[in-house]
């Protein structure tokens, strides 16, 4: 019995290992996709919000006074629009944020960065395809991984193997 376990332990804790490693070394081609659905989203905000900063500037008003305006006024329709505009302005800045945090986001801060400015509707967008990450960066993540998988395999083990009996000399 304890060849048996201590087999399928060293085993387990080895697909453990390389589970974990082949994962955590996904995250970085899983940022860079993030990212690149990211910076379209942004380049169609940014179209949007210039084309509302383009409308406000002609009528001397900054963006803020124009969607104001429409909020304002008593007219239904321009109250909708205002929001529409207001949707913009924000859906801008948020994006751009985003953008900007993750484009200039450490080795170590991506993973913060991403659950910071994380967008489920750009995270539904993105089209996830695994690679085999060949980058420094990959192998950090990997190894990290490997540690992790250690980590749950010697929990597991000291939870669930049974304690050797001290042995009595008589």
């Amino acid at each position: 019995m304890s060849f048996l376990a201590r087999f399928f332990g060293g085993l387990s804790g080895r697909i453990l290992a390389v589970g974990l490693a082949v994962g955590a070394a996904q995250f970085p081609v899983y940022y860079a996709q993030y990212l690149q659905t990211l910076t379209g989203a942004r380049q169609e905000a940014s179209l949007r919000y210039e084309e509302l900063m383009r409308e406000a500037g002609v009528l001397n008003l900054g963006a803020e006074d124009f969607i104001v305006r429409h909020e304002e006024n008593s007219d239904p329709v321009f109250q909708a629009s205002g929001r529409i505009h207001r949707t913009t302005l924000a859906r801008f800045n948020k994006v751009d944020a985003a953008w900007q945090a993750l484009s200039n986001a450490t080795v170590f801060e991506k993973p913060l960065a991403l659950l910071k400015h994380f967008d489920r509707s750009l995270a539904d967008a993105v089209r996830f395809t695994p690679g085999v990450p060949l980058t420094l960066e990959a192998a950090g993540y990997a190894l990290g991984g490997i540690v992790l998988a250690w980590l749950i395999s010697m929990l597991c083990g000291a939870l669930l193997m049974p304690r050797p009996r001290p042995v009595t000399v008589r």
